[in-house]
């Protein structure tokens, strides 16, 4: 340890002894310190006079200073003393093992520390000491602020409904990423419609699906099913916007629409695309929709009703096959893919 450095401890310690400042254990220590260097600098008549002083006049930084200067001296001019006052100001302060505590020493109103502990980190005490802690301080602080933005993120998303965009003409696909775009054009829209080949054995269509720009759509298909047992009668809405499309999924729009009761029955269907829902009405008469199931995906909404039934609950699965069909490729149209969905059932 230098001898400025050394002196400026000791001094510390002593007038924290005189000031009755100590600690219990600073006690010892300083007690040991002080009779060592007593014993040095009453040696001389200088070093008296200087303990005298301060004696007469503990805290008093002019006496503090009188004897630091002679302190300081002897230091220089004795190593063999100054190792034993070394080894006596740091004995009581240093444990054995591996934990280790730097003592500290209160002066006057001010706190003198060797080291910065933080909790099993020992820091010593200098201005990189500072400047290190504050960095760390720092990226703990910006580390707890990413940490805090991440998860509300995650919870956020995590509660976000498994949608796409309703305010715009291009939404992503929850499934794979790709974007849904509007369809324009009538041979896109006709390319979406079911042809024979994705419609199960026994089933046919009645012709080119027809596509008009006439409805309340910007563009609409349509195409008649007939199976074994009943028909289905297909309907498209290709609208500009998921909005436009979404807007239509209500009851009322799609009762009214195929002339069912508003009383008619919901039933339970399980979730096609980005929405769907059906109904049924247990006394239709001839050609007159019996059950209707409807979904939306991006920004085509499908409707299908099936006819000419006794007992439409008996074909719902089926009907629910047709109407799962009809979302696929219209999702693949949506991603510029050609659409080869086909209706599977079993």
């Amino acid at each position: 340890m230098e001898t400025p450095d050394l002196a400026s401890i000791v001094m510390q310690m002593i007038s924290g002894l005189a000031t009755s400042a100590g600690t219990s254990v600073g006690t010892a220590a300083g007690e040991e310190v002080s009779r060592l260097v007593r014993d040095r600098l009453g040696r001389s008549q200088e070093g008296r006079a200087a303990l005298t002083q301060l004696d007469q006049e503990p805290g008093s930084s002019e006496a503090e200073s009188q004897v630091r200067t002679v302190l300081t001296r002897a230091l220089a001019d004795d190593p063999d003393f100054a190792t034993r006052l070394e080894t006596a100001a740091t004995q009581n302060t240093l444990h054995a093992g591996r934990d280790m505590t730097v003592q500290t020493v209160s002066v006057s109103s001010s706190t003198v520390k060797g080291t910065i502990n933080i909790g099993p980190l020992t820091i010593t005490k200098s201005r990189g000491a500072y400047l290190a802690l504050i960095a760390a301080v720092i990226v703990l602080a910006l580390l707890l602020v990413l940490g805090t933005y991440g998860t509300v993120q995650a919870i956020f998303i995590n509660d976000s409904p498994a949608t796409r965009s309703t305010d715009s003409t291009t939404a992503p696909h929850a499934g794979n990423g790709l974007k849904l775009k509007p369809i324009t054009t009538k041979n896109a829209a006709k390319a979406i419609m079911p042809d024979q080949s994705a419609l199960p054995v026994g089933w046919s269509a009645a012709g080119e699906p027809d596509v008009t720009d006439e409805g309340a759509a910007p563009l609409e298909g349509g195409i008649e099913l007939t199976g074994p047992d009943y028909g289905i009668t297909l309907e498209v809405g290709f609208f500009e916007t998921a909005a436009s499309a979404s807007k239509t999924l209500n009851r009322s729009d799609i009762l009214a629409g195929w002339e069912i009761d508003q009383h008619s029955e919901s039933l339970a269907m399980p979730k096609i695309g980005d929405g769907s829902m059906a109904f049924i009405d247990y006394t239709p008469s001839d050609h007159v929709a019996g059950m209707v199931a409807a979904a939306r995906i991006g920004t085509i909404m499908c409707q299908l009703a099936a006819t000419d039934t006794v007992d439409p609950a008996d074909y719902a699965d089926e009907v629910f096959a047709f109407t799962r069909m009809c979302i696929q490729r219209a999702e693949q149209g949506q991603q510029g893919k050609t659409p080869d969905a086909v209706v599977e059932t079993g």
